[in-house]
């Protein structure tokens, strides 16, 4: 073969898509919810959404239960509040934050017209994983104020 002699079309100005080509092409690049992937984003709003409400109401949960167990807190009681905020920004900060990464790759997904249930069921498999710890460092916080943790000897009679 030589540069004379190349396979293909001949050189010059080469026919563009047709018109009904051209239409076809932008419907399907102009929606991000195309027909055959509406279940995959149906499943993965509602994780997301899954996800969201579990933060929510993370959030409110900590609240309270920061309110209410640093209510009797201080120098006098020998308590410090400090385990107390960490369960709860750990179990608030860290399902936010798998929240918004999940949102951002899911939209990614979506975009390059991937399926993206799977980054949301990850997500609040993490999300569920988060506020667990959170919320065993809180319990954990709370029994050393109490003194009723398991490796403390009680003062109780």
């Amino acid at each position: 073969m030589t540069w004379s002699n190349v396979p293909g079309p001949p050189p010059g100005p080469t026919p563009g898509p047709t018109d009904a080509e051209r239409a076809a092409w932008e419907r399907g690049g102009s929606t991000l919810f195309p027909a055959g992937k509406l279940a995959d984003r149906i499943s993965t709003v509602l994780l997301l959404a899954a996800g969201a409400v579990l933060t929510a109401v993370a959030a409110v949960v900590a609240i309270v239960a920061v309110a209410s167990a640093t209510a009797s807190c201080g120098a006098a009681a020998g308590c410090t509040p400090g385990g107390y905020f960490t369960g709860a920004g750990i179990a608030v900060g860290g399902s936010f934050v798998v929240g918004v990464a999940t949102v951002v790759l899911a939209v990614a997904a979506w975009v390059r017209r991937r399926t993206s249930w799977w980054i949301a069921a990850i997500g609040f498999v993490l999300t569920i994983a988060i506020v667990t710890v959170g919320g065993v460092v809180f319990a954990h916080a709370v029994d050393d104020a109490d003194g009723t943790s398991p490796g403390s000897v009680s003062a109780l009679p």
